[in-house]
């Protein structure tokens, strides 16, 4: 993969400070004052529903390996099917209840005009907000071209005291738009601005746009 140009802004590339999922996590809130991105309730029926899945293939593949091998490879069929559960389980529980441990990524209060981070313990008013930042896009301080993989992040950007600065608040494996659900309730309900940064698969081109959900 070419290298990024010499001149590229940083801003238009990913922060890569994230914990990125495939599994979402996040939903918002939002009571007629107060919008806010809080954790999701635990997906108990996804993660039935999954395990059912996996018990299914787990089963369809003993079925096949009992007839070509004798009844010899059941109990791997079970024990594979069986830890594939277990595992996905315990990492979507695991997942879910340490993001709920940690509280909302962002609050923003209408009526007082504020928009706080709780995770990393600040606030700041609304004239100190650029926008919301949607990107997707790679990494430009990897150490390897072959370490630049796209992914997507949503940012707040603020500006206090002249200084501009960008706060993580969620990231996502997916390169699509993993921040649709979240991010229609906050343009219908706020005016917090939202902009849309993406980048070519292949290569290093940006467009940066204001975000309107399709």
């Amino acid at each position: 993969m070419v290298k990024p140009p010499a001149d590229a802004d940083p801003e238009k590339f990913i922060l890569g400070q994230s914990i990125y999922r495939t599994l979402r996590t996040a939903c918002p809130y939002y009571d007629g004052r107060v919008f806010r991105i809080d954790p999701a309730p635990m997906p108990s029926w996804t993660i039935i529903t999954f395990d059912l899945i996996f018990i299914a293939f787990a089963y369809t593949f003993y079925w096949v390996a009992s007839r070509l091998a004798d009844g010899n490879a059941g109990f791997w069929a079970f024990a594979v099917g069986a830890m594939t559960c277990t595992l996905f389980t315990v990492v979507a529980y695991s997942s879910f209840a340490s993001t709920r441990r940690l509280g909302p990524w962002l609050i923003y209060d209408q009526m007082t005009g504020t928009v706080e981070l709780p995770r990393q313990g600040v606030t700041f008013q609304r004239s100190e907000i650029v926008h919301l930042q949607y990107i997707t896009t790679k990494r430009l301080d990897a150490d390897s071209p072959l370490n630049h993989e796209r992914l997507t992040e949503l940012n707040l950007i603020t500006c206090r005291d002249g200084v501009r600065q960008r706060w993580p608040l969620l990231g996502s494996l997916f390169n699509g738009r993993p921040f649709d659900p979240l991010l229609a309730p906050l343009l219908r309900n706020t005016d917090l601005p939202v902009v849309r940064v993406k980048d070519q698969r292949l290569g290093w081109r940006i467009t940066e746009t204001p975000y309107e959900k399709s």
